[in-house]
C-alpha cells in the first residue's frame, strides 16, 4: 500500500493547529515527533545542498583540471614540435659545420685536414691495403697566373683543375686540395707503376685543357710527385718523399712526374 505522505503531513499540521486537541495526551508527543521530524528534514536537506555543492565543486574542479591538462598537453605538444624542429635544425648546422671542416670551399673538394684523416686510416693495422701510393700535384706558373690575370681568374683555374681531376680518377682514388696550388691524390691499392700511368693521364688532359675565361683563353700544366708505401713509412715520412720527389720534377723542368 502506498503512503501518501502529503496528505499525512498535512493531517498532522491540521491536529497540531486545532485548538481541540490542545489537552488530548498524545497531543505533546505528536508536537515532538512532528519537531523531530522536521529537524531531520532540514538536516536531510542541508546534507543533500551540501552533497549537490560538492558534487558541483568536484565537477568544475574536474572540468578545470581537465582543461589545464588539455592546455598543458598541447603546450608539451607544441614544445616537443619546436624541439624536433631544433634538433633537425641543429643536426643540419653540424652536419654543415663538419663539412666546412673537411672540405675545401673554393674546389669543393676535401681539405688537408680531410685527407690526412684519410691517409692516417690506411696506416691502421686492419687496412685492407697492401699497397699504396700518394701523388703530389701542384699547378705549374701559378703564381704567374695570379700577377697577369687577377686572383679571380686564379680561383677558377684551381676550381677547373679539381672538377678535371676528379673526372679522371676511379671512385677508390681521393683527391683533395692540399693547400695553395697544391693538390694531394691517395692511390690505395696501387702500385707506383699504376700510379704513375693513372698521373700521366691526368697530366696530359690537364696540358691540353683550354680554360677560358671570357674573352681570356689560358692554358697550364702540372708537376707531380708520387711515393710509394714501404715498410717502417709512416704518414710524415711517405707525404715528405713525395713532396721530395715533387721538387725534383719541378727542378728538371716542370710539367712531368717524378718518383720517389
Amino acid at each position: 500500500m502506498k503512503i501518501d505522505f502529503s496528505a499525512l503531513e498535512e493531517d498532522v499540521v491540521n491536529i497540531l493547529e486545532n485548538p481541540e486537541y490542545d489537552n488530548h495526551p498524545a497531543r505533546e508527543v505528536l508536537g515532538r515527533l512532528w519537531e523531530m521530524n522536521l529537524n531531520q528534514w532540514n538536516r536531510v536537506e542541508r546534507i543533500t545542498r551540501l552533497s549537490d555543492s560538492y558534487q558541483d565543486m568536484m565537477m568544475q574542479r574536474e572540468k578545470s583540471l581537465s582543461a589545464r591538462f588539455d592546455k598543458h598537453l598541447r603546450q608539451l605538444e607544441k614544445i616537443t614540435r619546436i624541439s624536433d624542429h631544433y634538433q633537425r635544425i641543429l643536426k643540419q648546422m653540424n652536419s654543415e659545420l663538419e663539412q666546412t671542416a673537411l672540405m675545401d670551399p673554393l674546389t669543393e673538394l676535401p681539405n688537408r685536414r680531410m685527407m690526412m684523416k684519410r691517409l692516417s686510416h690506411e696506416f691502421e693495422p686492419n687496412s685492407q691495403h697492401k699497397v699504396y701510393c700518394v701523388a703530389m700535384v701542384d699547378v705549374d706558373h701559378f703564381k704567374l697566373i695570379n700577377d697577369q690575370h687577377g686572383h679571380q681568374i686564379g680561383d677558377d683555374v684551381l676550381v677547373a683543375l679539381g672538377q678535371l681531376m676528379s673526372n679522371i680518377v676511379a671512385e677508390d682514388v681521393h683527391i683533395g686540395r692540399w693547400g695553395g696550388e697544391e693538390f694531394l691524390v691517395l692511390l690505395p691499392g696501387k702500385d707506383q707503376g699504376e700510379s704513375q700511368s693513372l698521373m700521366e693521364q691526368m697530366r696530359i688532359a690537364i696540358e691540353q685543357l683550354a680554360l677560358n675565361f671570357g674573352d681570356k683563353q689560358l692554358t697550364t700544366s702540372v708537376s707531380i710527385g708520387i711515393s710509394q708505401y714501404r715498410q717502417g713509412d709512416t704518414v710524415d715520412s711517405l707525404l715528405t718523399r713525395a713532396d721530395d720527389a715533387l721538387y725534383v720534377a719541378k727542378s728538371l723542368g716542370r710539367n712531368q712526374i717524378s718518383l720517389d
